[in-house]
């Protein structure tokens, strides 16, 4: 997987930071809050994957 490859727009990048805030505020605990960040990425990678597999593509810009 080429890191360049990999293109999160920019409302993503907004909707990422006001949840890691969000979590913040609401653990108090950086490590708490970057452990729920990741498995919220995670699952959204492994929906993206089922999607991509229901529909039949060979290919996807996204998770390559």
């Amino acid at each position: 997987m080429n890191v360049n490859d990999f293109k999160i727009k920019k409302w993503q990048w907004a909707l990422y930071i006001v949840v890691s805030a969000g979590l913040l505020y609401i653990t108090g605990s950086w490590l708490m809050s970057l452990g729920i960040m990741l498995l919220l990425i995670l699952v959204d990678r492994l929906l993206a994957e089922y999607e991509r597999k229901k529909r039949g593509d060979d290919e996807d810009d996204i998770l390559l």
